[in-house]
Order: C-alpha cells, then sequence, then structure tokens
C-alpha cells in the first residue's frame, strides 16, 4: 500500500457490463476512492494492473477466461502490496472459507449494501481485512481459527464429522468404519465434547461454522456408500 495516496486506487472485475459500470459509478462517487481499472474478466484484469496499480482489487469469482480464483493467485505473486476483495452470488460457509484460504482479504456477497461494500474497502484498504456481516460462519471467528481447529483433527475423525452431519446413525457407520457400535458411540460423544456442541444440530452448526463440514445433497450421499 502506498500510504502516501489520499485516495484508495481501485479495480473492478466483473464479467456484467452493467453490474460493472454501476458498481464503478457508485464507488467514484464516494470519497476518497477511485476507480481506475475496469475490467471483464482475470486477463484483461491482470493486463491493466502491469500498467496501473492498484490499492484493491473487487473481482467476481465467476469469469470468463480467467475466473477470480486463477487471478488472485497471480495477484498475489506479481502484486503483493494489492489487497483483493472477492464477490459473487454464491455465499456457502465452505466456499467462503476456501477463497479465504487462497488469500482473499475479504468476501462479500453480491446483494450487499453499497455502504457494506464501502465498508469493506476501507478496512482491507486500512487494516488488511473485513469479514462481511452478512457471512454468519465468520461472526465470533476468523479464518486462521478455523483453519487451526479443521487441523486439529485427523483424517478419520474429519471422516466421522461428515458422517454425523450427513445424518449417520451409529449402526451404519460402524458397519462402513469397521467399529462396533459402542465404539462409535463414545467417538460420537467425545466429538460433540470437543466442539462444545450442546445437541446433533448445535454439532452441525458448529461444523458448518468452522468449515468442518461441507454439505453434501442426498445423492452425494448415497453415492458415498
Amino acid at each position: 500500500m502506498n500510504t502516501e495516496r489520499t485516495v484508495i486506487q481501485l479495480a473492478i472485475a466483473e464479467d456484467h457490463h452493467l453490474m460493472r459500470e454501476s458498481l464503478g459509478r457508485t464507488l467514484n462517487r464516494q470519497s476518497g476512492m477511485q476507480v481506475v481499472i475496469m475490467a471483464a474478466h482475470g486477463r484483461e484484469l491482470l493486463d491493466a494492473m502491469a500498467d496501473k496499480p492498484v490499492d484493491v482489487v473487487l473481482m467476481d469469482l465467476d469469469m470468463p477466461i480467467m475466473n477470480g480464483k486463477e487471478a488472485l493467485v497471480i495477484i498475489q505473486e506479481k502484486f503483493p502490496d494489492t489487497k483483493v476483495i472477492m464477490f459473487s452470488m454464491h455465499s456457502d460457509p465452505w466456499m467462503v472459507f476456501e477463497i479465504m484460504q487462497w488469500g482473499a482479504r475479504s468476501f462479500v456477497p453480491k446483494n450487499s449494501t453499497v455502504n457494506e461494500m464501502v465498508r469493506a474497502i476501507r478496512a482491507v484498504y486500512k487494516y488488511g481485512q473485513y469479514y462481511s456481516t452478512e457471512i454468519q460462519w465468520m461472526e465470533g471467528s476468523n479464518k486462521d481459527e478455523s483453519l487451526k481447529m479443521r487441523l486439529s483433527f485427523g483424517t478419520k475423525e474429519l471422516e466421522m464429522i461428515q458422517m454425523i452431519c450427513d445424518g449417520r446413525t451409529s449402526e451404519e457407520m460402524a458397519k462402513m468404519l469397521h467399529l462396533t457400535k459402542k465404539a462409535i458411540d463414545a467417538r460420537r460423544a467425545e466429538l460433540l465434547k470437543r466442539l462444545d456442541a450442546k445437541n446433533p444440530v448445535d454439532f452441525v452448526r458448529k461444523c458448518m461454522l468452522h468449515a468442518l463440514y461441507k454439505p453434501r445433497t442426498d445423492e452425494e450421499i448415497r453415492a458415498s456408500d
């Protein structure tokens, strides 16, 4: 970040023309902000950044030619001082966790208010990160705590967590894992205790909160049998 600047230099990468233009006009009306790059995809963004350094990039996840993830990886390598805020129509907790793991400084849903977007830009520029209030799994936590919690569980424990959250019974789990029902019940109770879960519903909520569980469809669950 160039500390001599009094205006935050912004880039927008969004493949929908009307949304890109509308967002650009809106941000240019904000005090201390200037949109200097408007791109329809990641490759166009990177080409423009080679000539115009920016402080913050607002980037859509889903774009043609080069998507947000691909562009984010290159931005971190070639423009390490530039901070990236990702946005998308989709905002499930697992996807948001992955986006933050890739190196984004914030995620803001596309249906967020202008005030939310402006707060994210100013916070990311000044403090380096911003956690959107619309991402419930982030409340009271952060990506580092979630990552540490995930790493504290072994592969077999994560497999059991997936099964429990999928709604598997102890009998089903015992058969699949080649253990006794008594052993499964003991490990299930231990997992609930580690997450300080009051009941099975609270357990699923906390697993999603910390990105320990990615919800699956019935078809996906049956395919894992």
